[in-house]
């Protein structure tokens, strides 16, 4: 049976592109939309990821502003830059480079595995602001979005197969 039916060497990584798109296309809403509303002491906010950012280093939480601009905005776009990079170079049969690949790959790999720690963070903010008795903190569109987004680069990572990256691999039918 031949598994490379496709110039992209192996059958999997069309459905990872497909993965890898989807997400792409979540990731506009995920930072447009609100996360999170608040309520506090009377007043209302319901904030964006980026406006969140935005709000904890104007409050001078400088390194939480930062944890969460490299979690919640560089990550999730490198992650689809390194998914984009991987899927155009088997594409493209571009193996120069077979081994920084597979590094990017496993990185890739790696990194979904914590990728959900923003969606959970939200989840417990919003479970600890509850048992306050001036504070309530709404979950909003932009967190469904985030989590779409996550759950998609993972799916694609793991349709990926690493192995249309080697010229040997891809070059030979199994």
């Amino acid at each position: 049976m031949n598994h490379f039916s496709s110039r992209a060497g192996f059958p999997g990584n069309s459905s990872a592109a497909a993965l890898a798109l989807a997400a792409a296309v979540m990731l506009v809403p995920a930072n447009l939309l609100p996360v999170l509303s608040t309520e506090s002491s009377g007043s209302n906010r319901s904030d964006t990821i980026l406006s969140g950012v935005v709000e904890l280093w104007r409050q001078g939480l400088w390194a939480i502003a930062a944890i969460v601009f490299t979690a919640s905005i560089l990550i999730p776009f490198l992650k689809l830059a390194g998914l984009a990079w991987l899927l155009l170079s088997a594409r493209g049969g571009s193996f120069g480079n077979s081994k920084r690949l597979a590094r990017v790959y496993a990185t890739l790999d790696f990194i979904g595995r914590w990728s959900m720690l923003d969606v959970f963070l939200a989840a417990f903010l919003m479970g600890l602001v509850q048992f306050g008795e001036f504070s309530t903190v709404v979950p909003r569109g932009g967190i469904i979005a985030f989590a779409s987004v996550v759950v998609l680069t993972v799916l694609s990572t793991q349709a990926f197969d690493p192995r249309a990256l080697w010229p040997a691999l891809a070059a030979s039918p199994q």
